[in-house]
This record gives structure tokens, sequence and C-alpha cells, in this order.
């Protein structure tokens, strides 16, 4: 079978290997999809003697064990290596089912982000109505946390590097979004701290007396330097603990994070998708930070008929209105070209699926409404001829002036292979000047 091996130091590449021969309690599962984390960029740098790459994966059982899923389950795992390869061994103690409305790219996201992140908050306690500052929130761990923690009732600022990287975020529940965590506004219950170097020293000081502050990482790969007679200025009494997102019943906690995704708790933030062949790529990339969330390998696309049009464009909108970004994603074409007519800075044609989420519908649409402020969408109705779809729908929000936005909206969608190709979309442009451009002539 194939597999990527490491070849050097910061390098890998896809080579012939022996076949997977499960050990005791092993399922052996066909890989459809993987994702790479950045920890796993710093192990490629020096690999160990006769390691292979691959935490996170996600496809079908194809040998089973006793008490094990039935041989065409489809699960994802967390194995402790090897996994991005055609086929992975992985302990029953580290897989979980997957249902059908968890696509394998979506479970391929969860492992080790999604652990960390729900055994972050564990360890953090009770969150309802307690102020939470989380530096390096950019990545697959900081949109989990930031999802979770907001909806449990907690109170989050978010340190990111710059303003596209925190509007998702926003979108997710972050009440607050700095660039800088010197810039991080009052004093925090507790801080959840992954970069470390100067950040950690800073991130202490925000603490209130007796807080807590929960060291799990050191993204900038710089030493800490502390000097604890600083504690007297402010944070008395605070601890600071060591977390490794290691503690914990794996096979259960992938079940919960499983389950919070299909009933639409918890939305796998997909930064890039790609072929497996381009892991390199990827891995350079993800070292570099050009990647927003997770990055997603696939091996096999799942085998289902394409979407009628009419139901891409409905599932499309209603993902909008429910800020599920994977969805979102999931139902363009990788060249759609999104159409707004006018005059306005938002007018043109915005080509390319990332230009059209990260630019248009989120960097720039994004920072014309209130932040903080939900954007209400609602469809109103839905016709198709063909490829060809009409749909209606309503926006509701609040301009950052404080003006209310309100406008009806309507979109010519060409939907082919079950994917959108164009939308050129029309509305009330009058309003959109006068609501989000204020004083534009």
């Amino acid at each position: 079978m194939r597999a990527f091996l490491p070849v050097g130091p910061n390098a890998i590449a896809l080579a012939e290997v022996d076949e997977v021969r499960p050990g005791p309690g092993e399922v052996v599962i066909e890989v459809a999809a993987y994702s790479v984390n950045r920890g796993e960029t710093f192990q490629v740098e020096n690999p160990p003697a006769d390691w292979r790459p691959g935490k996170d994966v996600a496809g079908r059982v194809v040998a089973t064990v006793d008490g094990g899923p039935a041989i065409g389950s489809r699960v994802l795992a967390h194995v402790p290596h090897s996994g991005w390869a055609e086929r992975v061994a992985a302990p029953l103690t580290q897989v979980a089912v997957l249902p059908d409305e968890v696509s394998f790219q979506q479970a391929a996201a969860l492992p080790l982000a999604g652990l960390t992140a729900v055994r972050l908050l564990r360890s953090a306690g009770s969150v309802i109505g307690r102020r939470i500052l989380l530096t390096g929130a950019s990545g697959g761990v900081g949109h989990y946390v930031t999802e979770l923690a907001a909806a449990a009732g907690a109170c989050v600022t978010a340190v990111v590097s710059s303003p596209p990287r925190g509007e998702r975020l926003r979108e997710l529940g972050a009440e607050t979004i700095v660039y800088d965590v010197a810039d991080a506004p009052g004093r925090y219950d507790v801080v959840l701290e992954s970069v470390g170097g100067d950040s950690l020293p800073i991130a202490l000081s925000k603490l209130l007396p007796r807080g807590r502050l929960i060291w799990f990482g050191e993204a900038s790969r710089k030493p800490i330097e502390l000097d604890f007679f600083t504690l007297f200025d402010g944070p008395e009494n605070a601890t600071i603990e060591h977390f490794h997102y290691t503690d914990g019943d794996d096979a259960a906690d992938l079940a919960t994070l499983v389950h919070l995704v299909a009933t639409g708790r918890l939305h796998p933030e997909i930064g890039r998708q790609e072929d497996w062949s381009r892991t390199p790529e990827v891995l350079d990339d993800l070292s570099r930070r050009r990647i927003r969330g997770n990055a997603v390998l696939t091996l096999i696309e799942e085998e289902r008929a394409p979407l009628d049009p009419r139901t891409v464009v409905t599932r499309y909108v209603e993902a909008v209105a429910a800020g599920d970004r994977t969805t979102m994603r999931a139902s363009f074409a990788p060249d759609v070209v999104w159409t707004f007519p006018g005059d306005l800075p938002l007018s043109g044609e915005w080509k390319g699926r990332d230009t059209v989420l990260d630019e248009f519908l989120g960097a720039v649409a994004g920072r014309l409404f209130a932040p903080g402020v939900p954007v209400t969408i609602t469809l109103a109705n839905v016709m198709a001829d063909g490829d060809l779809v009409f749909a209606e729908w309503t926006a509701a929000a609040t301009a950052r002036s404080g003006a209310p936005y309100r406008n009806s909206c309507g979109g010519v969608f060409t939907v082919r292979d079950g994917a959108i190709v164009a939308v050129r979309e029309y509305a009330d442009t009058d309003h959109v000047r006068r609501t989000l451009f204020g004083s534009m002539p």
C-alpha cells in the first residue's frame, strides 16, 4: 500500500510500504481523509526512526475485532501514528462510529483539535459567566474552544493575528477579538495559553486574583521566562497549570465530538481541503501559518449521488443562516464566481471559493455589521429550472454605525454536479449604500 514517509529533515514523500498488520484490539481502516496538525509539522522537521506521520483519520472499517464496529462501518480515529496512508491500524479504544450526517472530511478535522478543546474546557471547570482569554486562537483548537465555551456561557476574548482570522471566531461566539495579547481588555478568570515566548507572561498578568492559566502549547517555539514577583502586581495566588490533551477516554470523547457535529452544535473549520497527493505543500503552508482552522487531505470521495440543484441552494442558504461554514464551503465549486451588481465597494466579480468565502462573504461583508450582533438570514422562497435556481431571502442585522439593516435579497444560482458554480445576487443597493456605507456618494 502507499503511505507518506519522512525522507529527511522537513521532507516527506509518497512510497510503497508493507500492508497493515493489526495487533490485538485493533481494527483496520481504509482511510478516506486525514487532517494535518501544526504540531505534526514540528515532528516532520526531525522525525524519529521508523516513524510515519498521521494521527487523525476517517474512513471505513475493512478488518475488525470482537466488540468492534462492523466491516464497512464509517469511523474516525485518533491513532498514535502512520495515518497518512491508504490503510491504518487503530486501537478500538481510539475509534468512534460516524453517523451519515458527518462527512469523512468533517470527521478527520475533529480528533486532535477537538479532543484538546473538550478537555481544556473540562480542565477549566464551569465557564458560565466567566471571562476566558484564549491565545493562538486561529487554529482548529481555537475554533472549537471558542464555539464550545461561548455556547456554555463564557465571555471569550480571542487573540488572533489578523482581522480575517478573527471574523469567524466572532461568528462562533467570541465577544472580543484582539491582535496582540497585550491589548486584551480587563482581567480574566481563566487564560488558555498556547503561544509561549513573550505571550505567556503578558497573558498571566491579565488574570484576576486566584485566576488560572492553563498552558497547552508553545506555537511560537520560543522559551518562556517568568518573574514570579510580578504576580504581586495583580493576579495574586494565581495558578499555572500544564495541560496535555491525551488525558481522557478517546473513544468516548470522539463520540461526543461526532454527536455535537451531527446535531449542529459544533462546526469543524476546514481552512484547506486537498487531494492527499498535495500533503507536502499543505504541510509547508501550515508551518508558515497560511491556513486558518484545519487542513484536510482526501483519499476517497464518498460515493453519494449529487444533490439536486434546488436542494444544494436551499442547504447553502440555511448553512449561511446557521453559520455553518463547512457546509457553505462544500456547497461551492472551487472556481465559483459570485457577482454583486452596482457601484458599491462590494460590487464586482468575486472568483474562487476561498475568495468568495473569505474576502466577499467574510472579510468584506463581515466588517460592515456591528461586531457581536448576529446577522439573521431567513430563506423565503426557492424555485428551480434545471441547473438554474432562484432563491429569495431576507437579511436583518445592525450596521457598525448602529443603524438597522433590513434587506430583501435574491440570487440566481447555477448548479452543476451538486456544486454552485455561479451566483448573481440582487439586493436593494440604495439601502446597502445608506445603511452600511454612510455618506458614500
